[in-house]
């Protein structure tokens, strides 16, 4: 099981205890670490500030591709199916690498502390 932070971010895990996973499905996040059982979801809306991640890492991968197209001289139509393309099938990604991002992002700037999370007979 991952020990640190960036470990835990890349296998997309819990950002309270680092171990428990965060997705059920390929969208679908799951309410509460089945390990810990912290809730995600801190508040109503809580994921909005997730969409400048998103926005940032959208940029990091579109921007490589939009440069080599724009250099090699693609028509307007071309680049924009690519570059369309590219986002669709990376979306998911984008989605999923974002909410944990913000997670972990927020966990570091205002930690939970123990008495936050339920006790076990509240799981």
């Amino acid at each position: 099981m991952p020990k640190n932070r960036l470990t835990a971010i890349l296998l997309l895990r819990c950002p309270v205890c680092l171990e428990g996973r965060t997705f059920r499905s390929l969208l679908g996040m799951l309410p509460a670490c089945p390990r810990c059982g912290v809730r995600y979801e801190r508040e109503h809306g809580y994921f909005l500030n997730a969409m400048f991640f998103a926005y940032a890492i959208g940029f990091v991968i579109i921007a490589p591709t939009a440069l080599y197209l724009y250099i090699r001289g693609v028509s307007t139509f071309w680049f924009t199916l690519i570059i369309s393309a590219e986002l669709l099938l990376l979306w998911p990604l984008i989605f999923r690498y974002s909410r944990i991002l913000w997670m972990h992002t927020d966990q570091l700037m205002d930690p939970r502390r123990p008495d936050e999370l339920p006790t076990q007979h509240q799981l």
